[in-house]
């Protein structure tokens, strides 16, 4: 083998353009797809393949990677790495070894640790001549590795920040689509017309003047991926409809994969659903082609201008937000959600006490709060307790919950907790996971 691989030159190359950029980079970035090809060609090179009849057993990089745990029982391995690993493992999202792969790369890629599993591969060398031909691989060649470890390191100082929830098509291809988060009013009838075709949730109509329909939110040909945080990928059909009942009176939040890409083309996988969609229903208008969109400077971005840029929170789904502490207010007898705004306004009001910083963490069935500098718990609630949870639209870092104590259905007086998040993205996301730990919590946004 030479001593300098082409693909150790494309990737040098790749890296070099990524660090003269100014801003974090991002999937609209078209050097991201360049990059995962490159190293998961490199992943990939050399890896040996089992004998197996037919090739049914063939083997793929995140074989290895997913394995990897079970070798390093004496050796301290990153703690990143092993969230990662379980995070792709119990996706629903995806469904093959190459879905999964993708997904621990753009997960390493952001959480900086892709050269983790490669660093602890390389320690067994047993193990390494188990997976890869030193002959024709690049990770199990005494050069070359050398070469390999010192780009990954250098990846180290790139930022990337990639939407990890945008997962759902890595099984079919390194081609990332447009894809939108939107929290709307709440409705009992979203306004979309569906087809499920090969797994997806297929959007085929949307009704005139319904919540989806606004602004063009969402359009025939794109698929909805997920609703109250939940896949929508090979859901039952009356699974909307279920989910949609089940959070009656709260804001509906939807995720959207659009058919069409920031280019203006047809994302590529769902060239063979649309023409599926276009059979099944006769009224289905087919996405065409269209004008690239034109790119918004960031002083000028409105928040729906931006939700393809901005990534969600990441597939762990971390359950802990270091929050400030307001305070508390005691609201009475009446626990409901039309007592949030009042008492988040009287408690900013008063600023009685200095806001102390916590750790607000969300459990399997507890809200606990703790205090950051004394490390004790302050206030504990369980989700049964809890009987309404919101915002004010004015002051959106701003949340609070109410309590009672005890059961909710049973308390006779009621207190309100009122907090500040960093950004308004945040306390929107832990009012999200109140109202899902305890399915009768009432939302007010």
């Amino acid at each position: 083998m030479a001593l300098r691989d082409p693909l150790l030159t494309d990737l040098k190359g790749i890296l070099l353009k990524l660090k003269d950029e100014k801003q974090p980079i991002r999937d609209s970035n078209p050097k991201v797809k360049q990059l995962c090809e490159t190293l998961e060609n490199i992943f990939r090179k050399g890896l040996k393949q089992p004998g197996s009849l037919f090739g049914l057993n063939k083997r793929d990089y995140w074989c290895w990677i997913e394995a990897l745990p079970n070798y390093t029982w004496n050796d301290k391995i990153n703690p990143l790495f092993s969230l990662a690993v379980e995070s792709c493992k119990s996706s629903p999202k995806l469904q093959s070894h190459t879905g999964r792969g993708r997904c621990f790369m753009r997960i390493a890629l952001v959480k900086k640790i892709l050269g983790v599993p490669i660093e602890q591969l390389l320690k067994n060398p047993k193990l390494t001549e188990y997976w890869y031909d030193p002959t024709t691989s690049i990770i199990a060649n005494e050069l070359l590795k050398e070469s390999l470890m010192s780009m990954l390191f250098l990846i180290t100082d790139i930022q990337f920040e990639l939407n990890l929830k945008n997962a759902s098509f890595l099984d079919e291809t390194w081609q990332i689509p447009v894809y939108r988060h939107y929290e709307m009013v709440p409705c009992k009838d979203l306004g979309v017309i569906v087809r499920h075709i090969n797994g997806r949730v297929m959007v085929a109509e949307l009704k005139p003047g319904s919540v989806a329909a606004e602004d063009d939110k969402i359009e025939p040909g794109d698929v909805l991926d997920e609703m109250f945080g939940e896949s929508l990928y090979k859901c039952s059909r009356g699974k909307i409809s279920q989910m949609l009942y089940q959070h009656e009176g709260w804001p509906i939040y939807v995720s959207v994969i659009k058919c069409h890409l920031r280019n203006g083309k047809i994302f590529s996988p769902l060239y063979e659903r649309l023409a599926v969609l276009r059979k099944e229903y006769k009224n289905f208008k087919e996405p065409e082609e269209r004008e690239p969109r034109r790119r918004i400077p960031p002083h000028a971005q409105l928040p729906r201008d931006e939700l393809d840029e901005v990534p969600i929170s990441s597939p762990d789904g971390s359950a802990g937000y270091r929050v400030k502490y307001i305070g508390r207010i005691e609201v009475g007898q009446d626990g409901g959600v039309n007592q949030i705004e009042g008492a988040i306004m009287s408690i900013i009001k008063k600023h009685e006490k200095q806001p102390q910083d916590v750790w607000l963490e969300l459990g399997e069935t507890d809200i606990l709060i703790t205090n950051v500098r004394s490390r004790k718990v302050d206030i504990k609630h369980s989700y049964t307790e809890v009987s309404s949870c919101g915002r004010r639209t004015d002051a959106l870092t701003y949340f609070a919950y109410i309590a009672g104590e005890t059961t909710c259905t049973l308390a006779k007086s009621f207190v309100c907790y009122v907090f500040e998040a960093k950004q308004e993205e945040e306390a929107k996301t832990i009012l999200c996971s109140i109202a899902q730990g305890f399915g009768r919590t009432t939302w007010f946004v």
